[in-house]
């Protein structure tokens, strides 16, 4: 049961999973830090994650390095929309909310949109916190992250957006250009549950409602999204997405499917046929408004 509070785009509303009651609203600067540590824990194992970091083996959540490093990817993630003026959504249980103030919230998911032509610019990525992650992974990972991740990215959805050949809606018709180019849509940059919450529908709710805010603000407008694993992709393709190109594979030659790097040229040679890259998902839903029904 979904009680909406107002109509306002960025009002919360409040949701009711089992016996508890959640409420949906945009987070604040100061919950950054609960985001990055919910986040870490339910992306420690990701295969993008790996692939970006470098990682020589899987990441463990026990091990406090692996972790403050991921901590500190997503506190970047989260950081760099609010600044992009993207919106930052939050799952947060309604007993935490009443706790006192000095209480750290509790994430139970998060979600991490960007708005049609914004997306994370230089200097963006150093007020978010880019340096830190770069301190964490060392050099290479920018270039792991921008130039293989990224890239790579915008050229799938360059080619996607292109055969599409997608007019704007009736609604932007004052546009010089009529057709959409891959950065007029939305972005999720991040969604995850935190493990606390895992299979109690956050995915849904929070895709929900931002299909109603992009109806509202931006009707007609498409949005993407990226999937690491395919448990991930068929819940999206659930929600109303569909995949851009079968899959996408970046560090063929180099990395292990989980996105694990050899440790050295040795293990490489011996790792031969197990380094066929690491595989992801761009995605696309054309027509969020005809999926706002799902779940």
């Amino acid at each position: 049961m979904m009680t909406i509070t107002s109509d306002h785009p960025s009002a919360p509303f409040s949701v009711t999973k089992g016996t508890e009651s959640f409420t949906i609203r945009e987070a604040r600067r100061d919950e950054l830090d609960a985001i990055g540590w919910a986040a870490a824990e339910a992306f420690i194992n990701d295969a993008v994650v790996h692939y970006i970091a470098g990682a020589k083996k899987p990441m463990s959540a026990t091990n406090e390095k692996d972790l403050r490093g991921v901590y500190d990817f997503y506190y970047f993630l989260f950081k760099a929309c609010m600044i992009s003026e993207g919106r930052a959504i939050i799952a947060v249980p309604d007993a935490s909310e009443s706790t006192s103030s000095n209480t750290k919230t509790t994430i139970s998911a998060a979600a991490c949109w960007y708005p049609p032509k914004h997306r994370i610019k230089a200097f963006i990525a150093l007020r978010g916190g880019l340096i830190k992650c770069i301190r964490n992974w060392g050099f290479p990972s920018l270039d792991r992250m921008a130039g293989d991740f990224e890239d790579t990215t915008h050229e799938v959805c360059k080619r996607a957006f292109e055969a599409k050949a997608m007019e704007f809606p009736a609604s932007a018709s004052k546009r010089a250009r009529k057709v959409l180019e891959w950065d007029d849509a939305w972005y999720l940059a991040v969604a995850f549950s935190s493990k606390k919450y895992e299979g109690r529908g956050f995915l849904s709710t929070l895709m929900r409602e931002g299909y109603a805010h992009m109806q509202r603000t931006t009707p007609g407008i498409p949005v993407t999204l990226e999937s690491s694993s395919s448990r991930s992709r068929d819940r999206y393709i659930h929600l109303g997405f569909e995949l851009m190109e079968p899959q996408t594979i970046l560090g063929v030659g180099k990395v292990t499917p989980l996105g694990i790097a050899p440790l050295d040229k040795e293990q490489a040679r011996k790792q031969k046929d197990e380094l066929t890259g690491m595989p992801y998902y761009n995605m696309v839903n054309w027509d969020p408004s005809k999926s706002l029904g799902n779940r």
